[in-house]
Order: structure tokens, then C-alpha cells, then sequence
């Protein structure tokens, strides 16, 4: 397919949010009931809701006491917001481990994320990310994790580590950062459908589908219209190539008649074929 020829989905999510894990369970879901799915291009991008938590393994355990000492949550609140999750959990068919999950910094995950995706595995990768943190109560931000889930996904050991090692990345992490608020949202997960459409949060799987259909229908509009307007732009490139070698076509030769005649046979043919374009052409061109 060409370039661009894809709906773009633009997917902001943060590895520690729990809602970003089931609604990334939720579009899979619907893609799979989406019948353009093969037309669909996902982009993840990175979003940090505290990029003050430590990292290279030094998270807090539990969750739920980090909620309680750093987020000033009550107990009521966590016990609501657990039993919230995990119902939500039990309907897209995964286990919660929240209570015992690990809250760290995020920066170095959605770096290996990024470096996935130069290989197309970004989302394997994300995968087993959050699979660690939410069923697992996994430190993701744990280089030998990290690594691990890497070469696990494809990639090389060494190549990990340099990146770790290095500040790869973090110009991209904040540039979605910024972005996402240039777009005028702070939540995850948002899922952004060809700029047009979106879905905030862990949203039912006939949402997905439903916003999916809509969006799509009007990617396919506009790509229409922009394909007719590139297909119109070739063709204006087409005649004026040839209307050039009409030009010449005074200086040749006798031994060379032949080949004008070619040319002027193509063009001709060319002329009849598109008659209402040439004439909207030729009214517009000096």
C-alpha cells in the first residue's frame, strides 16, 4: 500500500496508567471486529503522569502504599479504585495485580518502546511491558527488565544497553509530552483517529468500533480527495513533458518524422482520454 494511504490512530499511554492497559485491550478487540483493519497505521506515543518517580529499579512497592504516602489517596479510594480496575480486568479477560504493582519512572520503557519501533515492534514490546506491571508487579523501569523484553521482542542486547546508556530518546518523550498538550489533553489513555475522532480512557470495545467506523469514513473521503488532486497533478506534469517535446518536433528532421509522429499519436491519445481535465488545464495555465 502507499505511503499514506493508511488511516493514522495516535495513541498517548503511559505504562504505570492501568486503564491505558485495558484500553489498549479494548482497540485490539475492535480492530479485530473493524473490517478496514489492514488500512490502519498506530502510532504510540509517550506520556509520563510523574516523571518525578525513580528509576533503574527503585520504584515504590506496593502500589497502593505509594497511593497512599506520595498521591495522598484514603484507603476508601484505593480500595474503589482497585475494585474498580479490577472488574474492568475480569471483563477483558486479564488479571489485575494492582494492589502489588510497582510505581517508577516510565522514561526509560517508553525509550525501549521507541527503539522498537524501528524493527515494527513497538507494540510487542508495549505489550510486555504492561503485562509486567499490571499481571506481573514487575519494575519496568529495571534495565535487566528492560533488556529482557527487548531481545525477547527482537532487538540486541548490545543495542538496549547503548540506548539506556545514552539520552536516546528523550527529545521524542517530551516532544509527545508537548504535543499532547498543544492538543489540549492531559489523560491517558487518548486514542486520536486521523486527528478527527477520539476516545478517552478504557472506553467499551463497541466504542472503539463505532468511533473507528466514523473516522474511517471520513480518512476515506479526504484520501479520496487527495488522491484525485495527486492523480491531477500528475496528469499536468504528463502533458507538459509532452507539450515540451512538441516544441521540438519543428526542428527534427525527416529521419526522425517517425518519432514525432509517435509523440504526437500519444498525445493526441492522451488528449481525447482526458478531454474535461485538459480543458480545465489549459484555461488555467499561461
Amino acid at each position: 500500500m502507499k505511503k499514506n494511504s493508511k488511516m493514522k490512530v495516535e495513541v498517548w499511554t503511559d505504562i504505570m496508567c492501568p486503564y491505558c492497559y485495558i484500553g489498549k485491550i479494548h482497540y485490539e478487540k475492535a480492530l479485530q471486529q473493524f473490517e478496514h483493519a489492514g488500512e490502519v497505521e498506530l502510532e504510540w506515543k509517550a506520556y509520563q503522569l510523574n516523571p518525578d518517580l525513580p528509576d533503574k529499579g527503585n520504584g515504590y512497592p506496593p502500589l497502593s502504599e505509594y497511593f497512599a504516602k506520595n498521591a495522598g489517596y484514603t484507603e476508601e479510594k484505593i480500595n474503589s479504585m482497585f475494585e474498580g480496575v479490577n472488574m474492568l480486568a475480569g471483563q477483558a479477560g486479564v488479571v489485575s495485580n494492582l494492589p502489588n504493582a510497582i510505581a517508577a519512572n516510565t522514561r526509560d520503557a517508553h525509550r525501549l518502546i521507541k527503539l522498537a519501533a524501528k524493527i515494527g515492534m513497538d507494540t510487542a514490546v508495549l505489550a510486555k511491558l504492561t503485562k509486567a506491571y499490571f499481571e506481573e508487579a514487575k519494575d519496568y523501569s529495571d534495565w535487566d527488565l528492560l533488556t529482557s523484553i527487548g531481545t525477547d521482542s527482537g532487538l540486541k542486547e548490545d543495542e538496549i544497553i547503548r540506548m539506556l546508556k545514552s539520552d536516546d530518546y528523550l527529545y521524542e518523550i517530551k516532544q509527545d509530552m508537548q504535543e499532547a498538550a498543544n492538543l489540549g489533553f492531559d489523560t491517558v489513555p487518548t486514542f486520536l483517529m486521523d486527528r478527527r475522532q477520539a476516545i478517552v480512557g478504557s472506553e467499551p470495545v463497541d466504542l472503539f468500533v463505532k468511533v473507528l467506523n466514523k473516522a474511517y469514513g471520513n480518512w476515506k473521503k479526504t484520501y479520496r480527495r487527495r488522491k484525485y488532486r495527486g492523480d491531477q497533478q500528475r496528469k499536468i506534469l504528463f502533458i507538459r513533458r509532452y507539450l515540451r517535446n512538441l516544441k521540438i518536433l519543428n526542428s527534427f528532421s525527416s529521419r526522425n518524422i517517425y518519432l514525432g509522429l509517435l509523440i504526437r499519436k500519444n498525445l493526441l491519445f492522451y488528449l481525447n482520454s482526458n478531454r474535461r481535465f485538459l480543458l480545465i488545464y489549459f484555461r488555467n495555465s499561461c
